[in-house]
């Protein structure tokens, strides 16, 4: 079968996920908390509450010496469901991990939202979060929807919200790791307003998954995703430039799954770092990924 790129991809990944165009995707009300000032930057809390009847919480880190990019900051999985936003911005979990505050300090808007599940917005069904969020992903199901579009309607709000207020900024980036990478991936692909962005261990294909009999998230099992491309469709959707690494030794993303979802990336357009490691983000690969976010051009970062 033939791929679709650039907007014939995402027209088929918007079907798949069944959701509106993001830009109209808006906050239905906005809370601001400030919580405080430090030798660099003002902190704040942040409460969107979305169309669905949802809020999201996040952290938003504004430095005092403003550059002109602002940037979504996803968190990881991990099973670490009381985990979610204080871990980017480096409040609490893996030190390795606070690419929030990475970028903050080097002069960027960090935003930094729970994604639905984890720390404040916990399920609390039962005592076993990660059956609550199976039991989520299943009920979306029947209702034609998917988790990934739970999440992706998510980041619409905050970039809606982003791009709307107090915006000095020339672009609205996006970087998260593990599941975060996943939830940038498919940002990207269906919001082109979002300028560009950093997949840290965060693809991989469903084929892939299934033959090494992978417990991945739930939200990566998107209904029809599979026969209409892959997570292949997912980059070839992309328009933006993107910096992506992967892990040769990751044992969540098989390194020829990795491959065939680099493969269908716009090459003039993808900066792919294959390092040797596990499903981690070294401080080198950190370091280039905050550069590719920095870059203001329109071409990838070398």
């Amino acid at each position: 079968m033939m791929q679709a790129h650039g907007g014939a991809a995402r027209s088929k990944l918007v079907d798949l996920l069944a959701i509106p165009d993001p830009e109209t995707i808006h906050p239905s009300a906005v809370r601001r908390e400030h919580l405080r000032l430090d030798g660099s930057t003002r902190w704040d809390r942040i409460e969107l509450d979305t169309p669905d009847g949802d809020t999201i919480p996040c952290i938003l880190i504004t430095p005092h010496k403003r550059s002109d990019v602002d940037v979504i900051a996803v968190h990881q999985h991990a099973g670490a469901f009381t985990l979610g936003k204080s871990e980017p911005a480096g409040l609490a979990g893996d030190p390795s991990l606070a690419y929030g505050l990475a970028l903050a300090h080097v002069g960027a808007r960090v935003v930094v939202p729970d994604l639905v599940g984890f720390e404040e917005r916990q399920r609390l069904w039962s005592d076993d979060p990660g059956a609550d969020e199976r039991l989520d992903a299943l009920f979306r199901l029947t209702d034609g929807s998917s988790l990934q579009a739970k999440h992706t309607r998510d980041i619409a709000v905050v970039t809606n919200w982003m791009r709307g207020f107090d915006s000095a900024a020339s672009q609205l980036c996006i970087i998260g790791h593990s599941l975060g990478g996943q939830v940038a991936l498919f940002s990207l692909a269906l919001d082109p307003r979002i300028s560009r962005g950093v997949v840290s261990c965060g693809l991989g294909t469903l084929a892939s998954f299934e033959a090494a009999r992978i417990r991945h998230n739930p939200a990566w099992f998107v209904p029809g995703l599979r026969s209409a491309g892959d997570v292949a469709l997912v980059a070839a959707a992309i328009e933006q430039p993107i910096y992506v690494a992967a892990g040769r030794m990751d044992t969540l993303f098989p390194l020829d799954g990795v491959r065939e979802v680099l493969d269908a990336f716009c090459p003039e357009l993808l900066t792919a770092r294959v390092f040797d490691g596990g499903h981690s983000l070294p401080p080198q690969v950190l370091e280039a990924a905050v550069q590719h976010l920095l870059e203001t051009s329109r071409k990838p970062s070398q």
